[in-house]
């Protein structure tokens, strides 16, 4: 009887092994890759521990060259799963990561993903403010720190963040502005995003005419931003003297002229520039006359009136103070409309597109009446004997700060922004309809833009408002 159809033999039982063993474990070379693997991931895991140990010297500003060794050594004895010491034993000579060069290099790995990570967040935001400050070291070095506030587009809170400490040479305003814009330039911040600078009170960075502060607004248009200044400088000469003030109410009183005051103009407030501009235009015959009675005096603040008077004096100031009033009219009628407490959404896109159609006029209207000032004399003084191009001043200058402004009016009102807030529409009874879907793609957005704030539950809610 035949109990098997193949007679047995060795060779045939090594080779079904060998089968089986192919089928359940893979190749040789497979296993080799599979256990190299599973150890890569295993001495990556436990690299990932030394790095944890390492960014909690780092967050708490502890000396990671001296505290890195004996902290390892702690976390060693705590692991009770003998992984961390199993890793360590496994590692050469040349290779045991718990070196003082270990953890500089971790250090120097950490601050570079931390660097890019923030500056990213800088780059997104729309608007930004520089903080800096100087200082001398313990080793007398001149160091510079830089920070730059802005808006975290992820959660809209405004983040300060440190970004440099460089070393300068001098302490001057124009190798302090030089410094900040070279190292906001290399990190590719723009520039034209600043908004505001934020300093000590040292007249090297805070002066009004050449502190670091006065150099960021003027880079490009240094004519416009000096007579922006001397509205300021007027103001105070006038108003912070009793005397010099009544003084200049007696001049107009004299002239039979409407008694004026001197506005103050704030730097965030496009109201306060125009009505300061409007009041030195209305009332500079007596501001110069006022101005030359204390020049001839020959008292203290006689250098300083003698200052003044030679700005306003100057053709292209006056030139320039004329071009600006209407153009800061229509930015403070914009401003108006934005912060009235009855502001209404559905005009404020109107009223953007209103100013940007206004300065867009602005550009021929000041053209056409820059060609007759010559004939028609704003002030009682004589120019300067200086020829001065009116129209080359218009073109390089007002041409320039009105094109600036439309785009930093655009950059504001970006269409995103105007699509958001036009969603508020639903709420304006003289605008709703009975459709059955009027206002949920609205809804929509106003939760997608506030998730912390609202749920799906906001969909249900408006329906039954509705």
């Amino acid at each position: 009887m035949k109990l098997f159809r193949f007679s047995w033999k060795p060779e045939n039982t090594v080779r079904q092994l060998e089968k089986c063993t192919w089928q359940t474990e893979g190749s040789v070379a497979q296993q080799l890759f599979n256990a190299s693997e599973l150890e890569r991931q295993e001495n990556r895991q436990r690299f990932s521990d030394l790095l944890d140990g390492a960014y909690f010297l780092f967050k708490h500003e502890l000396p990671h060259t001296t505290l890195y060794e004996p902290l390892l050594e702690v976390l060693t004895k705590i692991d009770h799963s003998k992984k961390v010491s199993t890793f360590f034993d496994k590692c050469k000579k040349n290779g045991s990561y718990d070196s003082t060069a270990t953890v500089t290099e971790l250090l120097e790995a950490t601050s570079e993903v931390i660097d890019k990570q923030i500056l990213t967040k800088i780059r997104e935001s729309r608007i930004i403010s520089i903080m800096a400050d100087e200082g001398t070291d313990i080793n007398h070095h001149q160091n510079l720190s830089i920070c730059i506030r802005y808006c975290n587009q992820d959660t809209g809170e405004p983040t300060e963040s440190f970004i440099s400490l460089l070393k300068i040479k001098n302490k001057d305003a124009q190798t302090i502005f030089d410094t900040i814009v070279k190292e906001l330039k290399s990190k590719n911040i723009d520039m034209t995003k600043v908004r505001f600078t934020g300093f000590d009170g040292a007249s090297v960075f805070s002066g009004q005419f050449n502190g670091v502060s006065a150099k960021f607004p003027c880079e490009d248009i240094i004519e416009v931003q000096e007579s922006l200044l001397t509205l300021k400088s007027l103001f105070y000469f006038i108003n912070r003297s009793s005397i010099r003030l009544a003084r200049f109410n007696d001049i107009q009183m004299l002239l039979k002229h409407p008694q004026l005051k001197l506005i103050q103009p704030g730097d965030t407030r496009w109201s306060s520039y125009f009505r300061s501009v409007n009041a030195v235009i209305r009332c500079y015959e007596p501001l110069m006359i006022t101005l030359e009675h204390i020049v001839h005096e020959r008292g203290e603040e006689s250098p300083s009136a003698s200052g003044l008077l030679s700005i306003l004096k100057d053709q292209s100031t006056t030139f320039i103070l004329h071009s600006l009033e209407p153009i800061l009219e229509a930015l403070s009628i914009l401003s108006k409309s934005i912060q009235t407490k009855n502001g209404d959404f559905n005009q404020l896109e109107k009223s953007m597109l209103g100013t940007l159609l206004r300065l867009e006029e602005l550009k021929e209207t000041l053209t056409l009446s820059s060609t007759n000032l010559n004939r028609d004399r704003i002030t009682r003084a004589t120019s300067r004997t200086n020829e001065i191009s009116l129209e080359e001043i218009f073109n390089d200058k007002i041409v320039k700060f009105i094109d600036e402004v439309i785009s930093n009016i655009k950059a504001r009102f970006e269409s995103n922004a105007l699509k958001f807030l036009n969603c508020f529409r639903i709420f304006d009874v003289y605008e709703a309809t009975n459709e059955q879907e009027y206002g949920i793609q609205e809804i929509n957005t106003i939760r997608q833009q506030y998730p912390d704030d609202f749920n799906d539950d906001l969909v249900a809610e408006w329906k039954v408002f509705r």
